[in-house]
């Protein structure tokens, strides 16, 4: 699992996401934590997930690129505005170009 260098978090974790990362990074059991990852099948820029289903067989084995993790799906909605502001603000012509430099 790779985090972006400016990660985005929701204001219910921004004080301490260090232990909640390590959650995730184990794929523990987290409810009402929401993660946002570059969207898998290639045509959207983003999607958002509860990191529930992190637990279910089929992402056992997946690896993900996360740029934000939020406690609650209106706060995954929200960071997911805040990602596509700041993709305009720094000039990208897309949300995914900005994403693919958040990992660089």
């Amino acid at each position: 699992m790779r985090f972006a260098h400016r990660l985005f978090l929701g204001e219910s974790i921004a004080d301490d996401p260090s232990r909640i990362i390590k959650k995730i990074k184990k794929k523990s059991f987290m409810p009402d934590t929401f993660i946002i990852c570059p969207a898998s099948n290639g045509e959207d820029p983003l999607e958002y997930f509860d990191t529930k289903q992190l637990m279910q067989p089929y992402y056992r084995d997946k690896e993900f690129d996360i740029i934000g993790i939020a406690r609650s799906e209106k706060e995954a909605i929200k960071l997911v505005q805040e990602i596509y502001e700041a993709s305009l603000e720094y000039g990208h012509d897309t949300i995914r170009s900005y994403v693919e430099e958040l990992f660089e």
